[in-house]
């Protein structure tokens, strides 16, 4: 099964990028990789989790829509939380975002993150059929 890059990396302000792709396919399935906080400008939304989470989560909507896909697409989420007191709090913004949306298979992880003014770092795994 050949896996097709479906957006490549994004540039950062500055003109670098990351060596990833945003998104790749394989067979049915769409892996986009973590997202963070960002603005366009490449500051972080907020200092707080919630804000935080809120901002991550409309970044990977974007990205959801960039590809045809929605929220109702993703069959697995993984978190990344600098620090678990912010769980409960997390979990209130991400019950918000789903909705009625049944939500994914999720699993949360507390660890550092490469940046230390990202509180979170969400990705996600969409089926997008055939």
């Amino acid at each position: 099964m050949p896996v097709e890059p479906l957006i490549g990396p994004k540039p950062r302000p500055d003109g670098t990028s990351i060596p990833l792709s945003a998104a790749v396919k394989a067979g049915g399935f769409v892996f986009l990789s973590g997202q963070l906080a960002h603005l366009p400008d490449g500051s972080y939304a907020g200092t707080d989790i919630e804000t935080q989470a809120r901002q991550t989560l409309e970044n990977i909507d974007a990205t959801l829509q960039q590809l045809g896909l929605s929220k109702a697409d993703v069959c697995k989420a993984t978190v990344y939380l600098t620090d678990p007191k912010n769980f409960a709090a997390f979990n209130k913004i991400y019950r918000e975002y789903f909705g009625d949306t049944p939500p994914p298979a999720r699993s949360t992880v507390g660890c550092a993150l490469m940046d230390p003014d990202a509180l979170i770092e969400i990705e996600f795994l969409a089926y997008a059929g055939n």
